[in-house]
């Protein structure tokens, strides 16, 4: 008996010998790989960016900038670029919030959104539109334009157009030549107004609200105005053209939709206080969504302008929404950032930033590229 005792003890240490020969043992040089997920970043006159998980509505990192940020954070190229009122163009790791400053200087601040394109940035401060070249961080071009620039830049081929304080709408070649100066494709003529919203392009023309209370259609061409839409209160809010139809907010608080060759009015849509946020399409549901300073945020029937419902916040909303899968994303002067169910217009979360909102919300979707969706306001909808 003593002799099988004997052979089962041995035969335990055998086998526990082969398991803990075969047991991994830990490098402590390399780390776990990260995970990876989408996110939602916000800003505010807080100071700080946010991180936020779309889904569940919780904080993955904040970043102090420590200065107002009206600019959206705009993902391109792997990196989150973040404008705001001090001489710093900061450039924030997206998964971690880890932060860098770009070289070069912006005395006069960034207020309005950058736009890439086949790796530049092109940014506009003061009355300066700076060309970067991402990866050396190097200035590619700059043009002055006669005023200070608050309208943000839109690029659609090799062309970049923006408006000025200065009341001419401007279109620059994007490309660099031997002189490392932007050739000027055309100047409109002077409207003597100032050009807050941001243009958008399609294959003729040029729209841009303007503070003088009009929509303008100028031809891609040449610059020469093709029609102008009068409203009762100034234009800040971005245009979006899709389906032949030109759509955006007025300080009149109507949301228009006019018909992009004639601007023939097609339908309205009235709130009950300034629109100034820019539409944004959900395209298969043929739905637009919209923020107003009533603190109402709308999602309207693209085809006819019937309000299919309305979410009330707590503050009026001056930034423009975004969308991503089945949620739409939205920050309001009451502080907080809300992610909202796109049939049923009911929150699934808020978050507290802390902080009057406002830039967009852009999202991070974990594309190949490494290129976020971003709002309206930032040029990109060329629907």
């Amino acid at each position: 008996m003593k002799d099988n005792w004997t052979k089962v003890l041995l035969s335990t240490a055998v086998v526990a010998t082969m398991f803990a020969s075969c047991k991994p043992t830990p490098d402590t040089d390399t780390p776990f790989p990260q995970a990876i997920s989408p996110s939602v970043f916000m800003a505010s006159q807080n100071q700080f960016v946010y991180a936020i998980d779309p889904i569940t509505g919780l904080k993955k990192w904040e970043c102090f900038i420590n200065a107002n940020i009206e600019s959206s954070p705009y993902l391109y190229g792997g990196t989150l670029f973040v404008g705001n009122s001090s001489s710093i163009l900061f450039k924030l790791d997206p998964n971690t919030g880890a932060r860098t400053q770009s070289k070069i200087a912006f005395p006069l601040g960034i207020n309005t959104n950058p736009i890439g394109n086949e790796n530049y940035l092109y940014v506009a401060s003061g009355s300066t539109i700076t060309c970067i070249d991402i990866k050396p961080d190097t200035v590619e071009w700059t043009y002055t334009a006669g005023g200070p620039i608050n309208s943000s830049p839109t690029i659609r081929d090799t062309q970049l157009v923006f408006g000025c304080d200065d009341g001419f709408v401007y279109m620059l070649d994007k490309r660099s030549n031997p002189a490392k100066v932007p050739n000027l494709i055309w100047k409109s003529a002077n409207y003597s107004t100032q050009f807050r919203s941001s243009a958008t392009m399609d294959e003729n023309n040029i729209y841009i609200g303007a503070n003088d209370f009009n929509m303008y259609a100028l031809n891609r061409k040449d610059g020469a105005v093709k029609w102008v839409f009068g409203t009762d209160a100034p234009v800040i809010s971005s245009p979006l053209v899709y389906g032949g139809n030109v759509i955006f907010g007025s300080d009149d608080s109507y949301l228009y939709c006019l018909e992009n060759i004639t601007g023939f009015p097609r339908w309205t849509m009235k709130a009950d206080d300034r629109i100034r946020s820019s539409p944004y399409l959900n395209l298969p549901a043929q739905t637009l969504y919209v923020g107003s300073y009533d603190k109402g945020f709308y999602a309207v029937n693209a085809l006819d302008g019937t309000v299919k419902w309305r979410f009330n916040t707590g503050g009026l909303i001056a930034a423009s929404p975004v969308i991503y899968k089945d949620n739409v994303y939205i920050g309001s002067y009451d502080k907080n950032l809300y992610g909202i169910d796109m049939a049923t217009g009911k929150a699934i979360w808020k978050y507290a930033i802390n902080g009057l909102m406002d830039c967009s919300p852009s999202i991070d979707a974990n594309a190949s590229n490494g290129n976020g969706i971003q709002s309206s306001v930032s040029g990109s909808s060329i629907y």
